[in-house]
């Protein structure tokens, strides 16, 4: 037994429209969520491909943000952001320049 279904194309345009809402709000909560990321100074080294040291002496000196959680003593952790924008601009330093 064969059971038809009547839709009206407004309903169709409709749920289509509630379906490109949604893709657009899942698109949207990635890209916040790549903001939120954050990871020790030693992820943060494992990623780089640098000593823990090293990626302490950067973030001292101010070339890669990194946020104290306690104080100046608590756990440090540093913005997945932070480590975009550090590698960047790395890579812009190692551009030749044309004069």
């Amino acid at each position: 037994m064969e059971v038809t279904t009547t839709v009206k194309v407004s309903d169709l345009t409709n749920f289509f429209d509630q379906i490109s809402l949604l893709r657009s709000d899942i698109k949207q909560l990635r890209e916040n969520e790549e903001q939120i990321k954050a990871f020790s100074i030693q992820q943060t080294a494992e990623m780089l491909n640098l000593h823990y040291n090293s990626v302490r002496k950067l973030i001292i000196k101010g070339k890669l943000f990194a946020k104290y959680l306690e104080g100046e003593t608590g756990k440090c952790i540093v913005p997945m952001w932070a480590i975009k924008e550090y590698l960047s601009t790395k890579e812009k330093s190692k551009e030749p320049t044309n004069h």
